[in-house]
C-alpha cells in the first residue's frame, strides 16, 4: 500500500513538473508555434527578395543568398550582439522596386527598418503591426500607397516615423496620435487631407512635426502650441489659412515653415518674438500690412528670414542691420517700397539677399560691397536708379548677381572678371547701362548664362567673351554693339563657334554689319535658339545651318540675306520657329 502511496505522489510530482515547465511557459509566451529565431529571420529575408523585381545594383541578388547561412554579414542587415537577431535592416538607395511581403512581421527583434529613396509600391502589410521593438522605420521617398495604416499606432515604441515623399492619400489616423515615444513624424510630400487633429497635443515628446506639400486645410491646430518640446514645424505647400497666436508662444522653436499656403490672417506678433528662431519662412502666402521695424531685437538668433511672395507693404526695416547672424533675407515678390537702407552693409554674415519684384527706389547702397560673404543678389525688377556700385564687382564669392528691370546708368568696370571668379550668373537686361561690353579675363570662365540686353552698350564685341568656355547662354539683344572690321579676313563673331556649351545665343537688334560665320562653329550639338535679327546681316545662309541638330528656334528676320535658303534646314527634326521674313531672298529662295 505504501509502494502504491509512493508511486501515485511520484508520478503527480512527474505531471506537476511537466506542467510547470512545458505548459506555464505555453501560456506566458502564447504557443511553442510562436517562438521565432534567425532561421525566421532568414525566412523572413528571403521572402522579401523574392518580392524585389528590379534590383539594378544586384546587391541582394548576389549578396542574399541561401549559401551564406550568416545573414548578419548581409548587406542591409545589423543584429544584434546579444541575441544575435536582426536589428536594423536598411536597404536605402539601392535602386529596389517591389512589395512588402508579410513576412517581415516576424522580424520581431527589428529595431530600425529603412527602405529610402527605392520604388517599393502597393500597401504594407498589417503583419507590420507585430514589430513591437520598432523605433525607427523611414519609407522615404518611394512608391506606396493608399491610406495611412491605423495599425501603426501600435508601434509604441516608435520614435521617427517617416513616410516623406510616397502617395499616401486620405486623413492622419487618430491611432497615430497613441505613439508616445513619437519625436519625428515626417509626411511630406503625399496626398494627405482633411485638418491636422487636436490629438496631436498627446505626442508630447514630439520635436520635429513635417507635413508639407500634401492637400491638409482650414487653420493649423492651435494644439501644436503645447508641445513642449517641438522644434521644427514643416506646414508648406498645403492650403491652411490661419496661424494660431499660439504657435508665436512657443518657448524653443527653431525652425518655422509655413511657405506656400492661403495664409491671409495677420501674422501673430507673437511669432516675432520666439527667441529661439532660426528659420522662418511664411513665402508664398498673401500676408499683408508692415512687420515691426525692430524685428530683430525680438528674433536675435534668426538666420533664415523669408517672407517672399505677400503682399507686404511700407519700407524695409531699418533696423535689420541688427540681424547679426541673418545667412538669408528674401522679401522679393511684395510691395515694400522706399530706399535700400545703407544699414544693410552690417550684415556681414550674409551669403543671399533677394528684395526682387517690388516698388524699391533710389540707389543701390555703396556699403552692399562690405558683403563679402554674399553669393546671391537679386534686386531686379524695382525702380533703383543710379550706377552699379563698383564695390559688387569686387566680391570674390558671389555666383549669382541680378539687377534686371531698373533704371541703372551708368558703365561697368573694364575688368569685371577679375573680383568675381566664383560667378556664374550676371543678369543685368533692362536698364540704361552703356559704355562698352567689358572684358572678361579667364578669372570669369565660370559664367553660365549672361545677359546684357535692352541697355545702351556700344561699341565692337570683345573677343574675349569667346574665353567663357562654360557659357551657355549669351544675350546681348537690343544694344548698339558693332564687329569690328578693321581685319576682313577675321570675323570675331567666328570665336563663339568655340563655345561648345552655348544653348541660347542672342545677338539681335545690334547693328552688326557682318556675315553670318556658322560654317566654323562647332557648337552644332548644343545651339537650341539663335536669334540674329535686325543685325544688317549681309551674304548667304551657309548650308552648314543643317548641322545644328538640337534648334529650336532659328531668327533671322528683317537682314540683307541673300542667295538661297539651303535645304538642309529641313535636317533640322528639332526646329520649332525659323523666322526669315524681311530679307532679300529671290522668288524661287530654296535650295
Amino acid at each position: 500500500m505504501a509502494r502504491t502511496r509512493f508511486l501515485l505522489s511520484t508520478t503527480l510530482l512527474l505531471l506537476l513538473f511537466q506542467y510547470c515547465c512545458v505548459y506555464i511557459p505555453i501560456l506566458i509566451t502564447g504557443s511553442v508555434a510562436a517562438q521565432t529565431n534567425i532561421s525566421t529571420d532568414q525566412s523572413a529575408l528571403l521572402a522579401l527578395k523574392s518580392h524585389i523585381t528590379i534590383d539594378p545594383q544586384n546587391i541582394l541578388t548576389t549578396n542574399w543568398s541561401t549559401s551564406d547561412s550568416d545573414i548578419c554579414n548581409w548587406v542591409g542587415v545589423t543584429c544584434g550582439a546579444r541575441h544575435l537577431r536582426v536589428t536594423t535592416l536598411n536597404l536605402s538607395y539601392m535602386g529596389l522596386t517591389g512589395t512588402i511581403p508579410s513576412h517581415l512581421g516576424n522580424l520581431s527583434f527589428l529595431v530600425q527598418l529603412e527602405f529610402r529613396n527605392n520604388s517599393f509600391g502597393g500597401t504594407l502589410p498589417p503583419e507590420l503591426s507585430n514589430l513591437r521593438r520598432l523605433k525607427l522605420i523611414s519609407f522615404e521617398f518611394n512608391d506606396f500607397e493608399g491610406t495611412i495604416p491605423s495599425w501603426f499606432g501600435l508601434l509604441s515604441k516608435l520614435q521617427t516615423f517617416n513616410l516623406y515623399g510616397n502617395q499616401f492619400s486620405g486623413s492622419i489616423p487618430n491611432a497615430i496620435f497613441n505613439l508616445s515615444a513619437l519625436q519625428v513624424l515626417n509626411l511630406r510630400s503625399n496626398q494627405l487631407s482633411g485638418t491636422i487633429p487636436r490629438e496631436i497635443e498627446r505626442l508630447t515628446v514630439l520635436q520635429e512635426i513635417l507635413l508639407g506639400n500634401n492637400n491638409f486645410k482650414g487653420s493649423i491646430a492651435r494644439e501644436i502650441g503645447n508641445l513642449t518640446m517641438l522644434k521644427r514645424i514643416y506646414l508648406d505647400f498645403n492650403m491652411f489659412e490661419e496661424i494660431p497666436n499660439l504657435i508665436g508662444s512657443k518657448d524653443g522653436m527653431e525652425w518655422l515653415y509655413v511657405q506656400a499656403n492661403a495664409v491671409t490672417a495677420p501674422i501673430p506678433l507673437a511669432v516675432f518674438n520666439m527667441s529661439s528662431l532660426t528659420i522662418l519662412a511664411l513665402n508664398g502666402n498673401n500676408l499683408s500690412g508692415s512687420f515691426p521695424d525692430n524685428i530683430c531685437q525680438h528674433l536675435p538668433s534668426i538666420q533664415v528670414l523669408n517672407l517672399a511672395h505677400n503682399q507686404f507693404d511700407g519700407p524695409l526695416p531699418h533696423k535689420l542691420w541688427q540681424c547679426k547672424e541673418l545667412l538669408s533675407l528674401v522679401l522679393a515678390y511684395n510691395n515694400f517700397s522706399g530706399s535700400i537702407p545703407r544699414s544693410i552693409g552690417n550684415l556681414t554674415q550674409l551669403a543671399r539677399l533677394g528684395f526682387g519684384n517690388n516698388t524699391l527706389t533710389g540707389t543701390i547702397p555703396y556699403e552692399v560691397g562690405n558683403l563679402q560673404s554674399l553669393q546671391y543678389l537679386s534686386l531686379d525688377f524695382n525702380n533703383l536708379n543710379g550706377p552699379i556700385p563698383s564695390t559688387i564687382f569686387n566680391m570674390s564669392k558671389m555666383m549669382v548677381l541680378s539687377l534686371v528691370g531698373n533704371q541703372l546708368s551708368g558703365s561697368l568696370p573694364a575688368d569685371i572678371g577679375l573680383g568675381i571668379p566664383n560667378m556664374q550668373s550676371i543678369y543685368l537686361a533692362l536698364n540704361k547701362l552703356n559704355g562698352v561690353i567689358p572684358n572678361f579675363n579667364s578669372n570669369g570662365s565660370k559664367l553660365i548664362h549672361l545677359s546684357m540686353s535692352d541697355n545702351s552698350f556700344s561699341g565692337f564685341i570683345p573677343n574675349k567673351l569667346c574665353a567663357l568656355t562654360n557659357l551657355g547662354v549669351l544675350s546681348l539683344y537690343r544694344n548698339n554693339l558693332t564687329v569690328d572690321t578693321s581685319t576682313p579676313e577675321v570675323n570675331i563673331l567666328s570665336c563663339f563657334g568655340n563655345l561648345r556649351n552655348l544653348r541660347v545665343f542672342i545677338l539681335g537688334r545690334n547693328p552688326l554689319n557682318t556675315h553670318l560665320p556658322i560654317s566654323s562653329w562647332n557648337i552644332s550639338r548644343s545651339l537650341q535658339q539663335l536669334t540674329l535679327d535686325h543685325c544688317n546681316l549681309k551674304g548667304s545662309i551657309p548650308i552648314e545651318i543643317g548641322n545644328f541638330s538640337s534648334l529650336i528656334s532659328l531668327n533671322l528676320v528683317s537682314n540683307q540675306l541673300s542667295g538661297l535658303i539651303p535645304t538642309s534646314i529641313g535636317r533640322l527634326g528639332s526646329l520649332q520657329g525659323l523666322y526669315l521674313v524681311d530679307n532679300i531672298f529671290p522668288m524661287n529662295f530654296v535650295n
